[in-house]
């Protein structure tokens, strides 16, 4: 992490399920490892309407918001590097998604897409992705705060 150019921005996060009961996953490019997908709100945006576009854009799905699972903010987990570089603190909005409409194609942003049942969940996860993975298959009464 270079603290020279690190930076705070808001993020959403969706594990997304379909009918089937499996979860969507990517490999991200930067860390080669699994985790839901996920990306930043733009200026004008709401958490929700942002998290419907990053799926859209990155997966080719339209999804159904069933609830906030949580806000996470540790530094630990939610310190990323992105492709140039840069250090990114993302302060992420976590929701559980259901698809309704759309066929899997996963964008670039992504090595490998896949649908994975929850007890046969590919290796390595990020340690952020076990974490949102947790806690929203946990089905919490109330949403978390980490």
């Amino acid at each position: 992490m270079r603290s020279d150019s690190i930076s705070i921005r808001p993020g959403v996060a969706g594990v997304v399920v379909n009918d089937e009961g499996n979860i969507l996953l990517h490999k991200r490019r930067v860390e080669h490892a699994w985790a839901p997908p996920s990306g930043a709100v733009n200026p004008g945006e709401d958490v929700r309407g942002a998290l419907k576009r990053e799926l859209r854009e990155e997966a080719c799905l339209e999804v159904e918001i069933d609830r906030f699972v949580g806000l996470y903010s540790d530094p630990a987990f939610q310190v990323v590097d992105d492709p140039a570089g840069d250090s990114i603190h993302f302060v992420t909005s976590l929701f559980a998604c259901r698809v309704s409409d759309g066929r899997l194609e996963g964008s670039d942003e992504g090595l490998d897409w896949g649908w994975y049942e929850p007890e046969g969940l590919p290796d390595p996860l990020l340690p952020y992705a076990e974490r949102w993975l947790t806690d929203t298959l946990a089905g919490h009464a109330r949403p978390v705060v980490r």
